[in-house]
């Protein structure tokens, strides 16, 4: 049976992830997945204060700082941050990726991307009590593939759910879903296995060093669908 065409555009990489999730959008409205027009809408238009997923939490992330380390005068020098502060829960730095998945593939489409993270200088007094080095400032840096590997998670959740959607409903391409040729339990149940999929990773929630206050960590906010 042939697929829907959105699969193919997908698996081709010729539509935009900030497309696709429109179009979804509009099937789960048809098919009565609160959860999954929720998820749609979040990842169009970013996240705000809603709890994130885990793969939009940057975790193997860069420390850098400028300062005083002994006799020497340093910027930008590597920092081995979580070493140092052992006694802290590694979870306070998390970096949380809100934004809109516009925004993100702006990002990392840009041919010159500019250097991402945040300032991480409260951290300084600790430091220097655990470590002897006299911190200036500190950041935590973001590295490129960590916002490439959020792109391909959406990515992926995105075809198993059309795939899913397909095998049950047929051809997706017109956006008009027929829902009265299901049974109420086939539509529930592929209604569970969708919300499984994107919900697999257990949300985790944001501390009180991690808020973002709704802004997202690419400076652009929400993200426009």
């Amino acid at each position: 049976m042939a697929k829907s065409k959105i699969i193919k555009e997908l698996a081709n990489n010729s539509i935009s992830l900030d497309v696709a999730l429109s179009r979804l959008f509009i099937i789960a409205s048809d098919i009565g997945n609160d959860e999954l027009q929720q998820w749609a809408e979040c990842e169009l238009h970013g996240y705000g204060k809603n709890m994130l997923p885990e793969y939009r939490y940057a975790k193997n992330t860069v420390f850098k700082y400028s300062g005083i380390n002994g006799s020497y005068k340093v910027t930008d020098a590597p920092l081995p941050l979580l070493e140092i502060m052992k006694t802290e829960d590694p979870a306070t730095f998390y970096l949380p990726i809100p934004d809109g998945i516009r925004t993100i593939e702006g990002f990392v489409n840009n041919p010159t991307p500019n250097e991402v993270g945040r300032d991480l200088t409260w951290a300084a007094s600790m430091v220097l009590k655990m470590s002897g080095i006299q911190c200036y400032s500190i950041k935590q840096i973001v590295p490129l593939n960590i916002f490439e590997g959020v792109l391909n998670t959406v990515k992926m959740l995105l075809m198993k759910i059309f795939i899913k959607l397909d095998k049950t409903y047929g051809c997706l391409d017109d956006l008009d879903i027929d829902t009265d040729s299901i049974s109420p339990e086939e539509v529930a149940a592929t209604n569970t296995t969708i919300n499984k999929y994107i919900y697999v990773d257990n949300s985790v929630n944001i501390g009180d060093k991690n808020k973002l206050e709704g802004s997202g960590i690419l400076g652009g906010g929400k993200g426009h669908g």
